[in-house]
């Protein structure tokens, strides 16, 4: 099924197989999104219905389709699936009273706070909201709690949530997070197993329109 120096790094007969799927282009720009729930651009609904397209094309229909419950996200998820499965947990992190706001707004607002965000991106909290430490938690402790099997899953998420699974896959922790850079619409594969991670694709272009 793998080649050999794949299989020496996973030495077992039951494999998941994970695709995540970034949303596509939001509308608007430079704008704080967590929890609020964007509607996607022209060329996000574009981008949305080629890499589904280009998934159904590429790969076998999935055992499961779970997505973020933002409509964002939702809008790829429905068309890989008639019944996908929305989890609040894949929110992006939680952005509190900054959510659905622009960034040059809140700059000039609260210029300390979000100096104070930018500096230590990992830990600070915004002002009602969660810091990207505790959406990292959040999603890898989803991550954990599932029992997938053998199964070939799509997961369409955010940017937040994506990092925070490559980093937990790969044994890295929240202040590595990013380094990795997913775009938009974007298509990521990985093989996980009892002794670890494959990555065999991050952050593909491929169907994005």
């Amino acid at each position: 099924m793998f080649d050999k120096p794949t299989m020496r790094i996973i030495p077992s007969s039951t494999v998941v197989r994970a695709h995540l799927f970034r949303h596509g282009e939001v509308a608007g720009s430079r704008v704080c999104r967590g929890h609020h729930d964007a509607p996607l651009s022209p060329r996000g609904e574009a981008q949305t219905e080629a890499a589904a397209a280009w998934f159904r094309a590429t790969y076998p229909t999935p055992d499961l389709v779970i997505s973020s419950d933002l409509g964002r996200c939702t809008a790829l998820a429905r068309l890989l699936s008639d019944t996908p499965l929305l989890v609040p947990a894949l929110r992006e992190q939680d952005m509190g009273r900054w959510d659905g706001r622009g960034w040059e707004q809140l700059t000039l607002e609260d210029p300390a706070g979000t100096t104070a965000y930018w500096d230590d991106y990992v830990n600070a909290r915004p002002p009602g909201g969660e810091s990207y430490a505790e959406c990292f938690a959040r999603a890898v402790d989803w991550w954990s709690a599932q029992d997938f099997g053998d199964k070939r899953v799509v997961v369409v998420t955010h940017i937040g949530v994506i990092r925070a699974l490559a980093c937990h896959w790969m044994g890295m922790g929240p202040d590595q997070a990013l380094r990795w850079a997913p775009g938009y619409a974007s298509h990521s594969r990985v093989l996980l197993a009892e002794a670890g991670a494959v990555i065999e694709s991050f952050g593909e272009t491929t169907g994005r329109a």
